[in-house]
């Protein structure tokens, strides 16, 4: 959300910091913290640096931070990684255990304006303390402050905007939403607040009897236009709170959607009443030289090559996406799948009561945060858990009625390893496969690239006899890894000619199949993964898969899918 009115600064900046390595965090006191000598910018991960490189423990970000005094705020967080403890004037105000997930710090008011922020960073892995994060994941997971830091003054004794959420309603072509508006601080039973389209439009002035702090509206967008990946036109919705008499502004807030919909019926992805494909790519937030925190020009780097690719839909692998990217994805017009973090989870996991409340709570933060994006069509959980057993059921069936409570307007899903055995398809709108026919499992075949094809109709052909005719299904990951620049004669496994060979008859098989709805190829650029004797799995310590490596290079893959899915001969421009 965006603000006129409210006094809205960012934090990110060079801070005071200590790497305090393997500490005991139980003794830790912020009110004698140890000395900050170094600096380090916010956001960063800063074993992604050249002095802490590859090192796990605990580290101390420290600044300070002025607030009118009398006046309430808030500190939100894009992301902290891996866990967090944090203190404001030396008082604990928050600990948080996902390290994507966006989160928020109360500031209570004080008579003095200078305050102190601590923020405790720990990236060592702890079941126990972190259970959404394992070292077995195949992404490397950073210790920091990775996204952005910002500080909001609140309205001292009055009602602020909490949140806004648009949701395109069953006359959407026409403009019609309905409007859920949150409101904080001291509430009163009736509020009166003005909406405002595209800041152009007239204001319109509303008295509304809440109920449990929320208004809800029908209203109708002037001069609508629909979004869609070749049309991205997108709407902004602002609300100002009034004092009572309506002569003073005590709060606002902005917020940007697009009026689309996303459906799932007849085996089929629609948008806007037209049936869609999905052609794309899997992508991390990552680069070699700043780990998850990639600035935006690097964003709109990535964007500028998948749409030379021909790509039309991301998904983001596998945790939520930093809200720079989908802005950006809004704004160009591509399709996301939004994921909360998940990586391969068993029985332990979830046997885990912390990691049941602390998956409930990532969830709710990723929707609160992603859900005004038209770009997000789907709601994805838990990559490759165990989906072929019976003891996820009791997660799955929460998280998908946890996230259809807080969004009923798009689809979920969860990708699955399974294709074959899974047992928990009937509980998604859309069946998302992850499979490697001719790349793992296919020891002793003489031509494993012939695996391709027949594999993935074989899949297809199982879910209809299934009963999930009606079900759209996707390939949510296929791929093969390449090493950039190996070549030899033989075209085998890791040259850049099987790699390009398997993405392109892959996505030949995929996109014309009538059955598949699509695919998201693995992966976009190669990214580092793992830790320690892990990593022997992954030659350099990557996940080679992409089709472009780490600097966004492109390997032979590039032109073959690039010929796949928009008919192009060439390499990208």
């Amino acid at each position: 959300m965006q603000h006129l009115i409210r006094p809205v600064s960012t934090l990110n900046g060079l801070w005071d910091f200590a790497f305090l390595g393997p500490c005991d965090l139980a003794a830790f006191n912020p009110m004698a913290p140890p000395a900050c000598p170094e600096k380090m910018p916010v956001p960063a991960a800063f074993d992604a640096l050249p002095a802490y490189a590859g090192q796990r423990g605990a580290a101390v970000f420290r600044r300070r931070f002025s607030v009118p005094p009398g006046r309430p705020a808030r500190i939100e967080f894009g992301a902290v990684s891996l866990w967090t403890r944090v203190y404001v004037d030396g008082l604990f105000r928050r600990e948080h255990a996902c390290g994507y997930a966006p989160f928020a710090v109360e500031v209570p008011p004080e008579a003095h304006a200078e305050r102190e922020l601590l923020v405790l960073v720990d990236n060592r892995f702890d079941f126990a303390r972190v259970p959404m994060h394992e070292e077995y994941f195949d992404f490397y997971q950073y210790g920091g402050i990775i996204r952005d830091v910002t500080l909001h003054v609140l309205p001292a004794r009055a009602p602020f905007v909490e949140r806004v959420q648009v949701w395109p309603a069953e006359g959407y072509r026409e403009g019609r939403v309905n409007v859920t508006i949150e409101f904080g601080g001291s509430v009163p039973a009736v509020v009166s607040f003005t909406t405002q389209f595209d800041r152009a439009e007239p204001e319109i002035h509303h008295e509304v009897k809440l109920q449990g702090a929320q208004a809800v509206l029908a209203l109708t967008v002037p001069a609508p236009r629909i979004w869609s990946p070749d049309s991205p036109a997108l709407h902004t919705l602002r609300v100002t709170v009034r004092s009572p008499g309506m002569e003073t502004d005590l709060d606002d807030a902005a917020v940007r959607f697009g009026l689309r919909r996303i459906k799932a019926h007849g085996g089929a992805l629609w948008l806007n009443g037209e049936r869609l494909k999905l052609r794309g790519y899997n992508r991390h937030e990552w680069h070699p030289n700043y780990g998850p925190c990639t600035p935006t020009l690097q964003m709109i780097a990535d964007l500028q090559l998948l749409r030379d690719l021909g790509c039309n839909f991301i998904r983001g692998s596998h945790y939520p996406q930093d809200q720079r990217f989908l802005d950006l994805c809004d704004e160009l017009g591509f399709l996301v799948w939004e994921e909360n973090l998940g990586w391969g989870q068993r029985a332990k996991t979830f046997d885990s009561e912390k990691f049941r409340r602390d998956h409930e709570a990532a969830l709710r933060a990723m929707v609160r945060a992603s859900s005004h994006h038209p770009s997000v069509i789907i709601w994805g959980f838990l990559n490759e858990a165990g989906t072929d057993e019976a003891y996820v059921r009791p997660v799955l069936e929460q998280t998908v009625a946890t996230l259809r409570s807080l969004d009923p307007t798009r689809l979920v899903s969860y990708a699955s390893m399974f294709a074959l055995t899974d047992r928990h398809f009937d509980l998604v709108d859309v069946i998302a496969l992850n499979l490697y026919p001719g790349w793992y499992g296919c020891e002793g075949a003489e031509a494993p690239l012939e695996l391709i094809a027949p594999f993935i109709r074989k899949c297809l052909t199982q879910l209809d006899a299934a009963g999930f005719a009606e079900k759209p299904v996707v390939i949510s990951e296929i791929g093969a890894e390449g090493l950039y620049g190996w070549h030899d004669a033989h075209h085998g496994f890791f040259t850049e000619e099987y790699q390009a060979e398997y993405l392109r008859r892959a996505s030949e098989e995929a996109l014309g199949n009538p059955r598949c709805s699509g695919v998201a190829l693995w992966h976009f650029s190669d990214v580092r993964t793992y830790g320690g004797g892990w990593s022997l799995k992954r030659p350099r310590t990557f996940n080679n898969k992409g089709t472009l490596d780490e600097y966004r290079r492109p390997k032979a893959a590039y032109a073959a899918v690039r010929s796949v899915f928009s008919g192009g001969r060439h390499g990208p421009r």
